[in-house]
């Protein structure tokens, strides 16, 4: 915006000069204007009160507004009323810019810049400055005026930024260290596990049972393992509330079906003497509820036979429909033909009786109209005839209207047109095929049945083309339980093993050889997979759950990957065959498998579960915390009514502003906003994942609702710590060092060092932003989003889990670089075991001890020795010691 000097008449009080001089001219665009971003200015409402002046002049005192960047306040600015002392208004901004500067490490001084004004004059100076730098009257405030240009110039958005880079080097770690790119080169960092060749030919066996696509394989699911969802049944589960909070007001603005084996709702719509011919019927739910399955089961078994013989159904892929008005409906006729030729088999439309047939409307017009010219002449006649139906078949749109009627009018049937597969379009795509569907509908007696999101209704329903949709012709579906669907088709799957009689497979090993294996063996591999997923219910259902939301299509996909994942190894996959399908897999193993998938290092980009504490290295200032941050601000807004009425939905331009508190900067902020877009964490109101701008709205998705709730355990936590950025190379190399042996690199002990190590690293990463944060902002809002306290709670308890004795605490109790009095249990001559409780022993090995052990005879068993502690391996039960009493060396 433009920045336009007020007239002094309207100043009248320090609010006025607040919001229509001041505010004006620190977001007004350059050269009018200082161009500050509105997220990096924050109002008195938030700024933290600190003491300025001495004595009985002493005061607590907070500007109207500070500028911050990265976490960083910048400038301190202060309105007065006109007419008010500025100098004194200039002079407490100077005092508190100093108090904010002491609380930063000696040699920081980043509030550097004070903007005072009463709105009849603006002074502008240093903090450390007793007179202001420029001094500008309410005539020099313009745009062309050589004093307000230099405002702009030493105190705009781009000295500041200058001043903010001239900071960093003092805040900033030189350089950050990624334990998986120090393993080694890049092709080893995105080594693939693989898929075990055992579940790789289950799921090629399979795919059309778990990830039915062809119409064939759709009518197979429907006749044998289509799963209702029942309103009284849903969300009965525990697990199941974790999408909960994600459902959308559609369930109130339409016909929720009661029970979709038996929806009598569309079949009394159908039985019903209205005409459905030329209406829109919607099926409303959320992308993969099985919207497509329910059109099938409808059409292959809940339709009574009378409903059957009285309608010709007719599938629409829409997936492949171009997307472009001038492209789709010249698709959608050739389409359409070419169903309506499909329908009946028994017609050789080709055939010149069946031409025809199919156009005898326009036939019996040639014949009673200009064809009786030519009745004397038979081969004049045939050949005028031949040009009339050479003319229609190159109208493509009569034709596609004369199959239609052919297929079901002329015959007394209703004509149902389903558009299948819109749901996987972007919100602008999805409404295109809303408005073929009315095309179809005004250009074809038939009913279009049109599956659409939920979301896409909810957003727009009000809005042309949705507004014109009946209310009673729109019914909505829930997506059936995950654990009934994958219950069915593993079911399916088992009996069509069993239908396959018996033969022999083969799988691979790692050396190269092959296994043989009766096929029946796929059956107790599955068995095994299923008992896994519900042995570890609360675990790995809901992780499989709250991944996919209601998309069961993807939560099919995700349980394909785990039967496939190279994780899962021959041992466990024998232990499968032989407990015939009883033997259930280590929480452990099925973490990794979530996790990492066919990956051999934890990689958030091309993992289910993203690094909800990821950076990048090349940030000014890296933020560990965005993602969590703006997870954390949406799942509080979730049951909030926002914009438009959309329950959970936040302007973007919201959320970054408050980040922007938390050192967040604009561009890493769109950056990690729209990685967790990608990630199915937030839903955006358009469905899209790039380009988002701060006028978007966006939701927490039950993918975020999961991520916030994994993003404590421990085996998330190490598993990120592969790929996060570290401040400290040794910390980053132990680490690889650890994963880099892929004998070590799943079990226990890695697990827990490798968690302790990315805690500790996010801890002191925080402990900066923090110290940053509580300086300008007198709440501790920071520290209540970003809290590691369970983090490192799930840790220890981890660490006892795995540690018994006094070892347990070992870590806590004797840190490296503690000296701690401990008496000698034996001298051997590689070094003295010294007894630092009961049960806790450490190792001063010789090497570190002047001429060796031989050297101290003056050390017997029982004597009572200083030590410091070098290292501590609390699993191991190992400590190494070094002696620092006054015998030593």
């Amino acid at each position: 915006m433009i920045f336009t000097k007020p007239e002094l008449a309207i100043l009248k009080t320090e609010s006025d000069v607040e919001q229509k001089f001041l505010y004006p001219l620190m977001i007004g665009e350059a050269p009018s204007g200082l161009s500050y971003d509105r997220a990096e200015i924050q109002t008195k409402a938030n700024i933290r009160k600190l003491p300025i002046g001495k004595g009985d002049k002493q005061k607590l005192y907070f500007p109207d507004y500070i500028v911050t960047r990265g976490g960083l306040p910048l400038l301190v600015a202060e309105a007065k009323a006109p007419g008010m002392d500025l100098d004194e208004a200039f002079r407490e901004a100077r005092l508190y810019a100093a108090e904010l500067n002491s609380l930063f490490p000696s040699g920081i001084q980043p509030a550097s810049r004070i903007i005072a004004t009463d709105g009849t004059r603006l002074y502008a100076g240093a903090y450390d400055q007793a007179k202001p730098q420029i001094v500008l009257d309410h005539a020099s405030i313009e745009v062309y005026h050589s004093d307000f240009a230099a405002l702009v110039r030493v105190f705009g958005r781009e000295a500041l930024e200058v001043a903010f880079s001239q900071i960093l080097p003092s805040v900033r770690p030189k350089r950050f260290w990624k334990p998986r790119k120090q393993v080694g080169g890049v092709a080893f960092q995105r080594e693939e596990i693989g898929m075990n060749s055992f579940g790789a030919t289950l799921s090629a066996d399979f795919s059309h049972i778990f990830n039915p696509i062809s119409l064939a394989d759709r009518t197979f699911i429907a006749k044998n393992g289509y799963i209702s969802s029942k309103r009284r049944e849903r969300y009965i589960d525990p697990i199941d509330k974790v999408i909960r909070a994600s459902t959308p007001p559609s369930e109130a603005r339409s016909k929720t079906l009661d029970d979709t084996t038996q929806p009598t709702e569309i079949i009394k719509v159908l039985r019903s003497d209205r005409s459905l011919e030329r209406q829109v019927l919607l099926i409303v739910g959320s992308a993969g509820a099985g919207k497509t399955s329910f059109v099938d089961h409808l059409r292959e078994v809940a339709l009574p036979t009378d409903i059957k013989k009285k309608t010709v159904w007719l599938h629409l892929n829409m997936n492949t429909a171009p997307i472009s008005r001038q492209e789709i409906y010249d698709w959608l006729r050739s389409e359409l033909i070419s169903q309506c030729k499909d329908s009946d088999t028994s017609i050789d439309y080709d055939d010149l009786d069946a031409i025809k047939s199919v156009h005898a409307v326009e036939v019996n017009q040639f014949r009673k109209g200009v064809g009786r010219l030519y009745e004397g002449d038979q081969n004049t006649y045939n050949i005028k005839l031949a040009d009339h139906i050479q003319s229609i078949l190159t109208n493509k749109h009569t034709v596609a209207q004369n199959h239609a009627a052919y297929c079901s009018t002329n015959r007394g049937k209703l004509l149902v047109i389903v558009l299948d597969n819109c749901d996987k379009r972007l919100r602008d795509e999805q409404l295109l095929m809303f408005e073929a569907a009315q095309w179809i509908q005004k250009e074809f007696r038939a009913l279009v049945v049109l599956p659409i999101r939920e979301e896409t209704y909810d957003n727009h329903q009000d809005e042309a083309p949705l507004d014109t949709a009946l209310k009673d012709l729109v019914f909505r579906i829930e997506p059936p339980l995950f654990h009934k669907i994958l219950q069915s088709r593993v079911q399916l799957a088992m009996r069509s093993v069993k239908a396959g009689g018996k033969k022999m497979l083969r799988y691979e090993l790692p050396n190269g050889m092959h296994v043989d294996y009766p096929s029946s063996d796929q059956s107790h591999y599955l068995s095994s997979i299923l008992r896994s997923v519900f042995e570890h219910d609360m675990h790995v259902r809901r992780l499989i759950v709250g991944l996919a939301g209601r998309n069961m299509r993807r939560a099919m996909e995700i349980f394909l990957e785990f039967c496939t994942s190279g994780h899962i190894e021959e041992d466990h996959i024998l232990k499968m065959v032989q407990s015939e399908g009883q033997y259930v897999l280590p929480l452990s193993l099925v973490t990794t498998v979530l996790l990492r998938t066919n990956l051999r290092f934890y990689d958030s980009d091309r993992a289910y579960l993203k690094n909800l504490y990821a950076a990048s290295e090349l940030d000014q200032r890296p933020s560990f915390f965005a993602r969590l941050l703006i997870l954390k601000l949406l799942d509080e807004k979730s049951n909030i009514f926002g914009p438009q009425r959309l329950k959970g939905y936040v302007h973007v331009s919201q959320i970054r502003s408050e980040l922007s508190r938390y050192g967040v900067e604009q561009q890493v902020f769109f950056r990690e906003l729209e990685a967790l877009a990608r990630g199915f964490c937030v839903l955006s109101e358009d469905f899209r994942t790039t380009e988002l701008t701060d006028d978007d709205l966006v939701a927490l998705a039950p993918a975020g609702r999961v991520h916030l709730q994994i993003c404590t355990d421990v085996y998330y936590l190490a598993a990120v710590a592969e790929d996060t950025w570290f401040e400290d190379l040794a910390s980053a190399d132990a680490i690889a060092l650890r994963i880099k042996d892929g004998g070590q690199q799943y079990l226990p002990r890695t697990v827990l060092y490798n968690a302790k190590a990315g805690v500790e690293a996010l801890r002191k990463a925080r402990e900066k932003d923090a110290k940053a944060y509580d300086a300008v902002f007198g709440d501790r809002r920071f520290d209540d989003l970003t809290g590691l306290d369970q983090a490192s709670n799930a840790v220890n308890a981890f660490e006892r889990s795995i540690v018994s004795g006094p070892w347990s605490t070992a870590e806590a109790r004797f840190p490296a670089g503690t000296e701690h009095t401990g008496k000698v249990a034996n001298k051997t001559k590689f070094g003295i075991f010294i007894d630092l409780q009961p049960g806790v022993t450490g190792l001063v090995h010789s090497s570190s001890i002047k001429g060796g052990v031989a050297a101290r005879s003056d050390i017997e068993v029982g004597s009572k020795l200083r030590v410091m502690v070098i290292n501590l391996d609390s699993v191991g039960k190992r400590m190494n010691l070094v002696l620092t009493d006054t015998h030593k060396g």
